[in-house]
């Protein structure tokens, strides 16, 4: 079962690739420079673009070491506390639905 709040990586990553078109390529015209902004774009946070949870590798980078690795390192994700918040209210709302249907 989805939720909404399933969404946010795939939603800030497309934030991200926005950003990016805006920041480094402008405005596309055609349908083809959009495509090919988008390529560029997809190239460069693959290949160039260093992130903090790789320890400033790029997601290359990282790849090439899993691939060649016999135990690959993990890069967890950090504990997001807004979704944990989150859950933990579902759960409670779970429980006191139950014990009121209980009565």
């Amino acid at each position: 079962m989805g939720h909404c709040i399933d969404n946010r990586p795939v939603e800030s990553f497309q934030g991200f690739i926005k950003d990016m078109a805006k920041v480094l390529f402008g405005k596309a015209h055609t349908y083809e420079e959009a495509a090919e902004i988008i390529y560029r774009i997809y190239e460069y946070y693959i290949y160039r673009y260093p992130q903090k949870r790789f320890h400033e590798k790029t997601a290359n980078q990282v790849r090439q070491d899993v691939l060649t690795a016999v135990t690959p390192k993990q890069y967890p994700i950090a504990p997001n506390r807004r979704i944990e918040r989150f859950w933990e209210g579902i759960e409670k709302s779970k429980a006191k639905h139950q014990a009121q249907a209980q009565q």
